[in-house]
């Protein structure tokens, strides 16, 4: 892979990242239907969200030094 799809790929990855963290409830509406009454989601799932969105950040930002680098050398 060129250094070129690393980048696009880290971006991707550091936006989700953000969005998971800023907005944890944004994306969880498709879980909706398991539920029998309209209700909000769980602290603790919060939390989940938003710590992996910690982890997708970290992941995109290796990704990001990687592209460059191979963009570099």
């Amino acid at each position: 892979m060129s250094g070129f799809t690393f980048i696009l790929f880290a971006v991707v990855f550091l936006i989700r990242g953000l969005l998971r963290i800023s907005k944890p409830t944004w994306g969880s509406f498709y879980k909706s239907w398991q539920v029998k009454h309209e209700s909000e989601p769980s602290s603790d799932y919060i939390q989940y969200i938003k710590s992996s969105g910690l982890l997708w950040i970290v992941f995109g930002s290796v990704l990001l030094v990687l592209g460059i680098l191979l963009m570099i050398l």
